[in-house]
């Protein structure tokens, strides 16, 4: 069995340095090896280094390390004693008192994003080929006291969703994500350094609010409200292979056949 820590970090092509250094700090006291990608576009961006660090056998679990992330202090050493196969770090994703995780009524994880997540080499192994996939997605149904769920395949290509088909397909198979239970933050740059000036620092903001559950990506207070109304009512997940048969599509949009609909 192997005794190396394998760190994907995908990247845009520019990291922030407070990640980085963030990062090391965790990494300190642990043998890992750094697995870096390039400028990539999704999912290659994730493939690539996750299929080079899965034919490494002195990997024995891969860290997931995005290069905007604010990670709170001692979070890594956490995740390992919690010693389960996959855990994750929440955070918020576009605004402040967003979030990127969805719990089930146990507390488990829907889907994460793939900022900060730690997964077993095994768990990886097992999964189809290729693991990072952004042409399916999952909808979602309140109707009464449970959620519906299940996938749909694209036509064309949307932003990101490698993360939420990471999370459902474990889900789907058994073995959810666990929460850390720590916060952590995301970084956005609003504006690049001056050039050829002694003050050329980038103009960055910090976001690091989190609202537990409110991955819906919107800031408008009645979505919001309608939202957090539907999540207290779930008391059950029921996965599909397809649409339910009360299902329709108006417009592109879930819909309760003959009834208004709540969309999560």
């Amino acid at each position: 069995m192997g005794d190396t820590l394998a760190v994907v970090l995908p990247s845009r092509g520019l990291l922030f340095s407070e990640t980085l250094e963030e990062l090391l700090n965790e990494l300190e006291g642990f043998k890992y090896k750094i697995f870096w990608s390039h400028a990539r576009s999704l999912p290659d961006c994730f493939n690539i280094p996750t299929e080079e660090a899965l034919k490494d056998p002195s990997i024995f679990a891969v860290l997931f390390a995005e290069d905007d992330m604010i990670l709170p202090k001692g979070v890594l050493k956490k995740m390992f004693g919690m010693n389960y196969p996959v855990v994750a770090l929440d955070y918020p994703f576009r605004n402040n008192g967003d979030s990127t995780m969805w719990h089930d009524p146990e507390g488990f994880v829907l889907w994460s994003g793939t900022g900060f997540l730690l997964v077993a080499k095994q768990v990886l192994e097992n999964m189809q080929k290729p693991i990072w996939i952004t042409n399916t997605t999952w909808d979602t149904m309140v109707k009464q006291d449970r959620v519906y769920i299940w996938p749909r395949k694209l036509t064309k290509v949307a932003y990101g969703l490698h993360d939420v088909n990471f999370g459902m397909t474990l889900y789907s198979q058994g073995l959810r994500i666990k929460d850390v239970e720590m916060e952590g933050g995301q970084r956005k740059l609003r504006k690049l350094g001056r050039a050829k000036v002694n003050n050329g620092a980038h103009d960055i903001k910090e976001l690091n609010k989190i609202g537990r559950d409110l991955v819906i990506k919107t800031t408008d207070p009645r979505k919001i409200a309608i939202f957090k109304q539907a999540l207290s009512r779930i008391r059950s997940i029921e996965l599909c292979a397809e649409a339910p048969d009360f299902i329709e599509y108006v417009d592109g949009q879930a819909t309760v056949r003959g009834e208004e609909h709540e969309t999560v």
